[in-house]
């Protein structure tokens, strides 16, 4: 009978024995350099807008309206696509802004950016 410490001094031998054959290239890190800010993907693109229009409709009207209400009038927005992603996904310190990074994907919320940065109102 091989005992639990044994069987774990074997499985870690194996495991270093595999990642030390793996090639350099599979740890490296993305090209780019860490200040390069993300950009929205589906800027432009119609199919993506409308997604966002229903999102929009069902997550955000309710605080920010056409032009704002408890919340600021998105449409007028100066954040960034990254700030944009940051704020909708962890929401906001201090303010009435919940985070939706449980409720809405990363591409939900870019979608919901499309759709804001297609338009000047709802």
């Amino acid at each position: 009978m091989v005992s639990m410490q044994s069987a774990k001094r074997t499985f870690t031998a194996c495991v270093f024995t595999i990642l030390a054959t793996l090639p350099l290239g599979v740890f490296t890190i993305p090209s780019g350099s860490a200040d390069e800010e993300l950009t929205n993907p589906y800027l432009g693109q119609p199919d993506a807008i409308d997604e966002g229009l229903q999102i929009y409709r069902s997550k955000c009207y309710v605080c920010h309206h056409s032009s704002g209400a408890r919340g600021p009038n998105l449409f007028k927005t100066k954040l960034g696509d990254e700030r944009f992603l940051e704020t909708v996904i962890n929401g906001r310190k201090g303010t009435q802004m919940p985070a939706f990074g449980l409720r809405l994907s990363p591409d939900e919320v870019w979608k919901v950016h499309a759709y804001v940065k297609s338009t000047d109102h709802y």
